[in-house]
């Protein structure tokens, strides 16, 4: 996925999270015909956010050369 597709799939999940906090369950129609609709959970819209957001970061942190390393030093025994 290029970083302008997971940029504009964050914006789609903002736009989904907005709807969501305005109104989570909304009707269709009148009466006996009516029909409901429940958006979805607040929380999984919350949580693609955040995992898009670390997306987005690493990709701009490589594309930028930025990307921090990280090591592990294991002392010898004995």
């Amino acid at each position: 996925m290029t970083l302008q597709e997971l940029k504009d799939r964050r914006t789609a999940y903002l736009a989904a999270e907005l709807k969501i906090l305005k109104s989570q369950e909304y009707s269709v129609g009148q009466g006996g015909s009516a029909r409901r609709n429940r958006r979805a959970e607040l929380e999984q819209v919350q949580t693609a956010i955040k995992e898009l957001d670390a997306q987005i970061d690493a990709m701009q942190a490589t594309a930028t050369g930025g990307a921090r390393r990280s090591y592990r030093i294991i002392p010898p025994l004995g």
